[in-house]
């Protein structure tokens, strides 16, 4: 008896046994992704929102006055460009379905069974523990969207993201001389404090002190305060709002690019080899697996880069490349995300 207690515990490979120890915490992310999913989309939409409102209040006037009026424009439609295919790709791909496979495939082998579904498994087809159900070409959840990335919206998912980070790099480029100035303004006015108050303690022209001690906090002693009496504040609420907002705005623009454009990188590459990121985790497996019988694997799905873009791009030509991918379009994936050629 014992010795079979002992084999009914130590049968199952350890990953198995981690990912069943750890069950109880999946379930909690899966639910918690579930209900927060609404709360991540109402985040995007408000910092998108914000990033709009500064760059119109703050940026943009700064580039209509300083560039000539052909860069200004070309500026305002780039950047109105970037915004609405942002918004279009973002919508399509939190709206659209990512695909659930049939109830009986028609004309379709069965090659698998979903052991959470109990239903006909077509290739590339993975369930998703927060929708509760069987995903068509399933890449993962992702939180941000409330969706899964399948099928039907992984085009729409790629674009976001690409779009997103060139919207972000624009937008830190053209903030970039307004924050510098911003950011570096407190080091400016305390080598203006130490040059006129040092320099000129009880010339009452120069002092300046007093008023830097309120706008920037620098601290005074009490009887420098009483020979100096202070000007009014000249460093109204609005420049701090100004100040504020734009080291906001390039510090968020600049840290989406770098979060957002390494994970769009990781995708570009899943993408070039033929590959979602469920379908890297068994092909690694199945590259080790087969490497122990001198097998090398071959990954049936894998077309070569360009193939693999066209395919999830929807696009065969320049022309078609201009009017599905530069521009927003609705059109459908290659393939009906059952059947897949190899």
């Amino acid at each position: 008896y014992m010795r079979l207690c002992y084999k009914s515990l130590t049968y199952n490979s350890f990953d198995s046994t981690v990912e069943s120890a750890f069950e109880p915490i999946f379930c909690i992310v899966d639910f918690s992704v579930r209900w927060f999913g609404v709360a991540f989309v109402t985040t995007v939409l408000c910092l998108i929102t914000s990033v709009v409102v500064i760059f119109y209040l703050h940026i943009l006037p700064y580039v209509l006055r300083t560039h000539s009026t052909l860069y200004s424009h070309l500026h305002v439609l780039y950047g109105h460009y970037l915004l609405m295919m942002i918004l279009f790709h973002y919508y399509k791909a939190v709206r659209t379905d990512p695909g659930k496979p049939p109830l009986q495939p028609p004309g379709v082998p069965l090659t698998s069974l979903c052991k959470r579904c109990i239903l006909p498994k077509p290739p590339r087809t993975h369930h998703c523990s927060v929708c509760k159900n069987c995903r068509l070409k399933m890449d993962h959840h992702c939180p941000w969207i409330n969706n899964c990335v399948g099928h039907f919206n992984h085009r729409y998912f790629m674009s976001f993201c690409i779009f997103m980070v060139m919207g972000t790099i624009y937008v830190s480029l053209s903030s970039w001389v307004l924050f510098n100035d911003c950011f570096n303004l407190g080091e400016k006015v305390a080598r203006m404090y130490i040059t006129y108050y040092v320099a000129y303690p009880r010339n009452p022209l120069f002092d300046i002190g007093p008023t830097l001690s309120k706008v920037f906090s620098v601290s005074l002693d009490e009887e420098t305060k009483i020979r100096h009496p202070s000007p009014p504040n000249t460093c109204t609420g609005k420049d701090r709002s100004y100040n504020s907002s734009v080291v906001y705005l390039w510090i968020l623009c600049s840290a989406v690019t770098v979060a957002l454009g390494l994970l769009t990188l990781w995708h570009m590459l899943l993408i070039c080899r033929g590959e979602t990121s469920i379908e890297k985790l068994i092909n690694e497996k199945d590259t080790i697996r087969l490497r122990k019988r001198n097998v090398k694997f071959v990954n049936p799905y894998h077309f070569g880069i360009v193939e693999n873009w066209k395919m999830l791009l929807g696009f065969s030509n320049w022309k078609s490349f201009l009017r599905k991918v530069v521009l927003p379009s609705t059109h459908l994936p290659d393939g009906d995300g059952i059947v897949w050629k190899s």
